[in-house]
């Protein structure tokens, strides 16, 4: 379940903070998806700019180990087809959908994990603006970039 909280009003957007294994797809042209603080993890956002609407999940592990009860939308695996139906589910159409993806930091010095991760070595922000189907990443240190 994603945690909702309100930016100033004069921004007027929802901000709905996906955490790790959350999944959120919504069509509310307000709303702002974002993993914040993303390290090793990846941030998936999906988005279908004909009917606007987009989702992200906030994927934690690479494969789903099959064990009953676990929370597919933790794993790459099964968090990806798992956005697409959800987005579906509300109108979404496969074919529309545009897909963007950050984080993949190596947060760990473990030598062997050295060439395990791309996405440098640095946490970041991610952030989905629904009424555009823009994507921004922050690093900790620096500005928000736009993914194209």
């Amino acid at each position: 379940m994603a945690v909702v909280f309100k930016e100033p009003a004069a921004q007027e957007h929802e901000l709905f903070v996906v955490g790790m294994g959350e999944i959120v797809v919504t069509a509310s042209p307000d709303a702002v998806l974002s993993c914040i603080g993303l390290g090793s993890c990846v941030a998936v956002c999906a988005y279908d700019s004909m009917e606007k609407i987009g989702g992200m999940v906030h994927v934690v592990l690479p494969n789903h180990n099959g064990s009953p009860g676990a929370n597919h939308a933790k794993f790459a695996d099964t968090a990806v087809p798992l956005l697409i139906n959800e987005m579906i589910k509300k109108g979404g159409v496969r074919r529309r959908m545009v897909v963007k993806i950050a984080g993949g930091a190596r947060m760990s010095l473990a030598p062997w994990l050295r060439d395990t991760f791309t996405g440098g070595t640095i946490g970041r922000t991610v952030k989905f603006y629904i009424d555009t189907g823009r994507v921004t990443v922050k690093t900790a240190s620096g500005t928000a970039q736009e993914l194209k």
